[in-house]
């Protein structure tokens, strides 16, 4: 008797957090939002990112804050991850203060198919660090400018997202590798 051993491979969904890189201070002729990247911060999310690509950590969806560090930021992990900046959207929200539910709202509206496995959020402190305390089970690190935070959740839509489910699976900032 010949027996079929049929293996259904479980689809994960992983979020990559991200924290803007080093951006210029505020100053009397600009506002918080138009701040743009120094060259520190250039420099810091062009290394981050091919730390991504090497590890085949590529985003099916970019989402950033409209702020244009965030979104400066943004642009140049798209770049580096062959990511199309057109596709890069773009809400506003995550420029406010929000909570960990309503963010987990925004992903469980997320389309379900294996082309949207990985999304990439680009946004600031202290919502990103917000985000990894209440989205993993454990995380106790801290979150520099332009850290990546990789989070996995082991289900197979984003409407099943639910908070301190996730499990760390990349944590990347530039002090590692820049001494």
């Amino acid at each position: 008797m010949a027996w079929s051993l049929q293996l259904k491979l479980k689809q994960m969904k992983r979020l990559i957090l991200i924290r803007h890189a080093k951006a210029e201070i505020l100053r009397y002729d600009i506002t918080d939002f138009q701040r743009k990247l120094k060259k520190r911060g250039e420099r810091d999310a062009k290394l981050i990112s091919k730390i991504l690509k090497d590890k085949k950590i590529i985003p099916s969806k970019i989402i950033s804050s409209s702020a244009h560090r965030a979104l400066q930021t943004a642009h140049i992990f798209a770049n580096t991850l062959d990511y199309n900046i057109e596709e890069i959207t773009i809400k506003d929200f995550l420029y406010e203060d929000y909570t960990t539910h309503e963010f987990i709202q925004m992903l469980q509206k997320m389309e379900n198919h294996s082309q949207n496995d990985t999304i990439m959020i680009f946004g600031h402190n202290p919502s990103i660090e917000y985000l990894a305390f209440n989205l993993l089970s454990k995380f106790y690190g801290e979150v520099p400018t332009c850290c990546a935070i990789g989070i996995d959740f082991d289900v197979e839509q984003w409407k099943n997202i639910e908070a301190r489910q996730g499990k760390l699976s990349l944590y990347e900032f530039p002090r590692k590798y820049i001494k």
